[in-house]
């Protein structure tokens, strides 16, 4: 028989729990040690691996072979420690953790454990989860979900204390990190968050490092040394600091004295005050109070409309939290349930669910900035709350997690002078849950044909302040003209980040690497310059236009003029000597085709054109038919843009690039012409590139169709045609949200 268990693994201790077969209800299961926490230390002596308190008390007493709080670091590549030479990940020693929880309660529960869910801070980006998620598996684990660590608290807390309506802030100050969370418990045991804040870099430890720095002025003062200089001093300080807190924790104590044998010295007696501990800390007290209103504001909620607060973390029993919030709120937090247990319950609760399904994207954009709908998530109710009651099962409670992160791409603004977030799946919006977008992309027979994006999470406009995750390389695009790429961006129901793409209508993904993101970032909180344009990735709100070297505009299609030309020639002479107005040429230009007639031609040079910025990206295809212009008395169709001209008689002719020939074109044929990335020119004949050149300039570019003839007297009728004509241009500054190019999610 094989069961599922729900793990807190905590930055200071652990916990494992597990459905009870015979109540249905969540228990927590003791270690070997007959204990219900386990604590996150991990001593490496003599080749052998020492856990629970014997590993705890060596760390307090400053044994160099023993590490903690590695879970601060979890999500980093970065060596935490070197144990005989060898480098360990935070990665790495959550798993050798986790083996140690999963064996200990195998042989408590006397099963094996086939799959957990695990909590994690609710402010983990998805690196730290993803990295948690290995973490497990290497340790033997399947993880069957990954779940905010106050929700799972809220879930153990609404077992017996479901109030309907009720909106609930969920304060949970770990050892290590720090999550405020708003749920909102609706009908029949559905849990939703609404907004989420948190620090994992903000917990217990810091109190305890305040502690030390007291502690250690106080002994310096009492006995002259310089204990701040002494490595292995300040390792027997730091290892009762924690002491010395809870004691000061304790209900009526006021004072705490602590006692030290320094060598050469002696017994030495100090007294930390309450109000000394207090103070000191204060300005830790006010970064969590900043959060919370963070949540409330983000909520579109005020202090009045929280129900209750409820305490969740070993770090909530020091009396200044409770106090703390009581002031802020108004009322007295809750205390209903362990806060040193309520997250491995929940969990516990959770691995008896299955998971959820994806929601639909809900988003509004509010002084230009795109938030959840919360008119379409059902998490605005304003109901009353309702008296509160027991769950009478499991079953009825479910939980419903939102991305603690908005999640965004790295892009270069209208302008083009600087980069910032797109953000695609805003911040707080209900989990798992999918957007996709296409985009036109340019692709060529000769370069390898790849996208690069770069995905952030948080909400700031400046790529800098937030997390970018990953450098996600789209490969495998196909040469083709005018082709659409489908990315499909995705949170999943563990808060993880996927990346998807499609070509045109393939089902098929196309293949993605996904590559670190390199050292020196800081090109993103620099002004754009033209070199590094091919750096960002701009999602447009219109259907875009890709180039191969992965910078994405805003853009939109365009035309010539619907015009119909009539040029005349007042005084028209004939050799029969009548003198009238009869028209020397006729042009017709709408969406898709410019028709040239040319009628009585004399020395003329008309035609259309259009005025693109040399810094905009502009593609143009077009079909090509000059054989039905006159051999007598002769003319030419005039093409150009930029550095691409040609004049093509009835017989054809040459194609120039920078006024040197790359084809010589029959009468009838297929042309492509592009300008991009401020002066790469390409041009390609019947779907095959046969020109490119870069040669930036900062003068305006016209793409020029004309009709040219240089004889008099001709009575004769010549024409030129340009028909299925496609045009793109990026358009600095034009957007609109109601020509939105996202497309519908698809099934991995």
């Amino acid at each position: 028989m094989s069961v599922s268990v729900g793990i807190d693994l905590g930055t200071t201790f652990s916990a494992v729990a597990y459905i009870d077969p015979q109540t249905k209800l969540p228990q927590i299961v003791p270690n070997s040690e007959g204990r219900k926490l386990t604590p996150s230390v991990i001593q490496f002596l003599d080749g052998e691996l020492i856990f629970g308190s014997e590993a705890q008390e060596s760390y307090n007493a400053g044994e160099d072979d023993c590490v903690a709080t590695f879970k601060r670091e979890m999500g980093s590549d970065r060596p935490y420690c070197f144990v005989d030479g060898k480098a360990y990940t935070s990665e790495e020693l959550s798993s050798l953790l986790l083996r140690h929880l999963k064996e200990d309660a195998e042989a408590s529960l006397g099963d094996t454990i086939k799959e957990a869910v695990i909590t994690v801070p609710a402010y983990f980006y998805s690196r730290e989860r993803e990295a948690t998620i290995r973490a497990a598996e290497a340790a033997g684990l399947r993880v069957k979900k990954i779940i905010d660590e106050p929700n799972a608290a809220a879930m153990a807390y609404g077992l017996n204390h479901w109030r309907e309506n009720a909106s609930i802030m969920v304060y949970d100050l770990g050892g290590g990190t720090f999550d405020v969370t708003l749920v909102h418990m609706g009908k029949n045991g559905e849990l939703s968050t609404i907004t989420t804040r948190g620090n994992h870099k903000l917990g217990g430890r810091d109190w305890d490092a305040r502690m030390e720095d007291i502690l250690i002025a106080k002994f310096e003062n009492e006995t002259g040394l310089s204990i701040r200089d002494d490595h292995e001093l300040v390792s027997i300080v730091n290892g009762m600091s924690e002491g010395v807190k809870k004691q000061l924790s304790a209900q009526n104590m006021l004072a705490a004295k602590a006692s030290v044998s320094f060598p050469g010295y002696g017994n030495a007696v100090v007294t930390v005050t309450r109000k000394e501990f207090e103070d000191s800390t204060a300005d830790l007290l006010d970064r969590t109070g900043a959060l919370c209103l963070a949540v409330l504001d983000e909520a579109g909620l005020a202090i009045g409309d929280v129900t209750d607060v409820l305490l969740v973390g070993g770090s909530t029993r020091m009396p200044q939290v409770p106090a703390y919030l009581q002031k802020m709120f108004g009322k007295k937090p809750l205390s209903h349930v362990n806060p040193d247990e309520a997250v491995a319950l929940g969990a516990a609760i959770q691995s008896s669910k299955d998971n959820e399904s994806y929601a639909t994207l809900a988003v509004r954009v509010v002084d230009g900035k795109k938030t959840t709908d919360r008119s379409k998530t059902g998490l605005n109710s304003h109901l009353s709350v309702k008296a509160e009651k027991k769950l009478n099962s499991l079953g009825l409670l479910s939980l419903r997690e939102t991305t603690a992160h908005a999640m965004g791409v790295i892009a270069i603004n209208d302008e083009e002078n600087r980069y910032y977030n797109e953000i695609i799946i805003p911040a707080n919006h209900p989990r798992p849950v999918r957007a996709a977008k296409r985009f036109r992309f340019y692709t060529s027979n000769k370069a390898n044909n790849e996208l690069a994006i770069y995905v952030l999470q948080g909400d700031s406009e400046n790529p800098l302040d937030c997390q970018i995750t990953y450098k996600y390389v789209v490969t495998g695009i196909k040469h083709k003209t005018g082709t659409v790429i489908k990315i499909q961006y995705s949170y999943d129901v563990n808060g993880v980040i996927h990346i998807q793409a499609r070509q045109d209508d393939d089902t098929v993904d196309l293949p993605i690497r996904r590559e670190n993101v390199p050292a020196d970032i800081s090109v993103f909180g620099q002004p754009v310059k033209s070199e590094n344009k091919d750096q960002g990735f701009n999602v447009g709100l219109q259907l875009g236009v890709i180039n191969t070297q992965s910078v994405v505009h805003k853009y939109k299609p365009i035309t010539f003029s619907n015009v119909e030309w009539v040029k005349y020639d007042n005084v028209s002479d004939h050799p029969n000597g009548d003198e009238f107005d009869e028209p020397k040429v006729h042009i017709i230009a709408n969406e898709e085709n410019i028709e040239f007639h040319g009628y009585n031609i004399s020395e003329m040079n008309e035609g259309v054109k259009y005025t693109i910025s040399p810094f905009d990206d502009f593609e143009i295809e077009c079909d090509i038919n000059t054989s039905t212009i006159s051999p007598h008395p002769g003319g030419y169709l005039e093409i150009s843009l930029g550095l691409i001209s040609a004049q093509l008689t009835e017989n054809g002719g040459d194609i120039l690039m920078d006024g040197v020939s790359v084809a010589t074109v029959d009468p009838c044929f297929h042309l492509k012409m592009s300008l991009t990335k401020g002066g790469q020119y390409e041009v390609e004949i019947d779907g095959k590139t046969v020109g490119s050149k870069f040669k930036a300039s900062t003068n305006d570019v016209d793409v020029r169709f004309g009709f040219v003839h240089g004889s008099h007297y001709c009575h004769l009728l010549s024409h030129a045609y340009v028909t299925d004509i496609s045009m793109m241009q990026a358009v600095a500054g034009e957007t609109d949200d109601d020509d939105s190019p996202d497309t519908e999610p698809w099934d991995d």
